[in-house]
């Protein structure tokens, strides 16, 4: 999204002194407009979002154009190909005409079903709360995820799979007629003991779009720059 100020009105009521530094007031509001909107989102992001990671609070960029006097806010394309911040946060975002966006389905899913483990397509959602789950900051730990993928051999670059007291994990596949007694979804047992780690859906969730990126960040950035602008003139 680009958000460009124009500052032709502007030049009709300055005198000629004010006129010459105009670019350099201009530029100089755009880049600590930039500043300020980065942090701005990083708060919002904080207060809409529940216990946000860092590469979501990382995410807003900004970049200056000194020439053509304009300001780029943006979110990150930074990452896996389909798991960047702005992959996983578009359906947050508020826009007009749409209540509910459509979650992502996750890397960590589509290995899984190329390694036959699940029906392609099916979206996985954490179970934080099972009993066999190791947790990390209210999430399932990224040693939960690289344990899975190396114990169903969905992933050669996890390593091999070294049980711990008599760990294992399955597949429950919607169609595995042999399972039909278990929630479809990913399993660790250990003895006696079985916990579903990941619940595996149809189909990826819709969830609401409640978070303002684009008119928070029109209106922010129309009161900062000209308020920093008649400041430096």
């Amino acid at each position: 999204m680009t958000i460009e100020f124009d500052f032709k009105p502007i030049i009709k009521e300055l005198d000629v002194l004010k006129k010459v530094k105009l670019p350099t007031a201009a530029r100089r509001s755009l880049y600590e407009t930039g500043r300020y909107l980065r942090e701005f989102h990083r708060r919002e992001m904080a207060a809409t979002f529940r216990d946000p990671v860092p590469l979501t609070l990382s995410s807003p960029r900004y970049r200056v154009d000194p020439q053509r006097l304009t300001l780029t806010m943006s979110i990150s394309t930074d990452g896996i190909l389909g798991q960047t911040p702005a992959d996983y946060l578009a359906p947050v975002f508020r826009i007009p005409g749409s209540n509910r966006g459509t979650v992502i389905t996750t890397r960590f899913a589509r290995q899984l079903a190329r390694a036959g483990q699940i029906t392609p397509g099916t979206h996985l959602v954490p179970q934080p709360g099972a009993a066999l789950a190791q947790i990390r900051r209210g999430r399932l730990s990224p040693a939960m995820y690289a344990r899975a993928q190396a114990a169903l051999k969905a992933n050669i670059y996890a390593g091999n799979f070294r049980p711990k007291n008599g760990e294992r994990w399955f597949a429950n596949d919607r169609n595995n007629d042999a399972r039909k007694y278990l929630e479809p979804g990913i399993y660790r047992a250990q003895g006696r003991r079985i916990s579903r780690i990941w619940a595996a859906l149809d189909a990826p969730p819709s969830v609401g779009r409640r978070y303002d990126w684009i008119d928070s960040t029109l209106e922010e950035a129309q009161d900062q720059i000209e308020s920093r602008l008649h400041r430096y003139l």
